[in-house]
């Protein structure tokens, strides 16, 4: 994708870049459009800046929207994924005798944080083992029960680029009875998205990662068969039906999603995420997720096959390939460093995750650092 014609020119220089499992690089135009967007209206010094600043909602709501097929009234910003399955717990009630709380092990350990404080609430928290495959459904069949009150599916897992297929798995939740929750703040921007065909009752998620939109840019999105069953006990005055009301003794939740926004919300964020999403909705999602395949295929094929900590099968996998060579992963993570290249190690391996902005020639720079078997 790097020629002269390439869309990288926006963006920072990415070459050996590969954490973007982590964090995504911003277009090179982030800042601007930040100080044109917060502290334009802010510096003007008229009575209207809120109702500036509130076009940076509603550009990230709409932008969201085209990335994961469904309609913007749905989605309402939040500051992390945590806060988003936060609201959805204190949102419904459990009903008499479905307390449970479901999620995997190899979930993103903050989910399970707010799963476990939870059980001070009367909730009992379960988790499937990491030695179960959970990317088969008959697994999570096991486990959804009737006792089973929120089930908190992980789209792709930070550790081991499993990608899981959500349609079947939101399926078992509803004839199980229970609520399904989808994570995919290591997803969105890199792999599908679609609300609409996955049918899960709420999804959460973050644009720091393959959105490129910088930290505090969470969101969550509600199925709107779920809105009218939702009663958040976090609430604010952007909860309200009409935020701007003010009269102390009249609350009424906001008709849409945005009844789970709370106080007073930070601008900045907002509109850093959709400048980066709009800017990568002109490029294409289905162009960089055939980029990215391609990067990784360039890998999984020329590795020993035992050092793929990740799935090979492209289907299977999210943007991350993960490697772990056991007693050469020392020499592996050092040479890789001298080649100045961008990864990080967790216990399940060496990740690096090339998004649209990186080559051919940084996975053949990998491939060079690589100890002979």
């Amino acid at each position: 994708m790097n020629n002269s014609n390439d869309p990288a020119r926006g963006w920072p220089d990415g070459r050996g870049y590969l954490l973007n499992h982590s964090a995504g690089l911003p277009p090179l135009d982030a800042a601007d459009a930040l100080t044109q967007g917060l502290f334009g209206p802010w510096v003007a010094s008229d009575d209207q800046v809120w109702t500036h600043w509130m076009t940076a909602f509603d550009r990230f709501r709409n932008a969201l929207a085209q990335v994961i097929n469904h309609e913007p009234g749905m989605i309402c910003p939040q500051p992390s994924v945590s806060a988003g399955l936060s609201q959805v717990l204190n949102s419904i009630a459990a009903e008499p005798g479905r307390n449970q709380l479901l999620i995997a092990e190899r979930a993103f350990p903050s989910l399970g944080f707010v799963l476990s404080v939870a059980q001070r609430h009367g909730f009992e928290l379960v988790i499937i083992p990491r030695s179960e495959n959970t990317l088969d459904p008959t697994v999570w069949s096991r486990y959804l029960n009737e006792q089973v009150h929120c089930v908190v599916f992980t789209h792709v897992h930070s550790n081991t680029g499993e990608c899981h297929d959500l349609a079947p798995l939101c399926a078992l939740a509803r004839d199980s009875g229970a609520i399904s929750v989808v994570d995919v703040a290591q997803s969105i921007g890199i792999r599908p998205v679609d609300a609409q065909a996955w049918n899960a009752d709420f999804i959460v998620g973050s644009c720091l990662k393959w959105l490129c939109g910088g930290p505090g840019a969470g969101f969550m999105w509600v199925n709107p068969r779920r809105l009218a069953d939702c009663e958040p006990s976090e609430v604010g005055w952007f909860s309200h039906s009409n935020p701007f009301e003010f009269d102390i003794r009249h609350f009424e939740y906001a008709g849409d999603a945005l009844r789970f926004w709370g106080g007073t919300p930070s601008v900045a964020p907002a509109l850093v995420a959709a400048h980066a999403i709009e800017s990568l909705l002109d490029i294409g999602l289905e162009r960089l997720e055939a980029h990215n395949r391609a990067l990784i295929d360039q890998v999984c094929r020329e590795v020993n096959p035992e050092w793929l900590a990740s799935p090979a099968e492209a289907s299977q996998r999210g943007g991350t390939v993960v490697l772990n060579l056991k007693s050469s992963q020392e020499q592996l993570a050092q040479n890789l460093r001298d080649a100045q290249l961008q990864f990080d190690v967790r216990k399940e391996g060496i990740r690096l995750s090339p998004h649209f902005y990186n080559s051919e020639e940084d996975m053949a720079r990998v491939l060079s650092c690589l100890p002979s078997d």
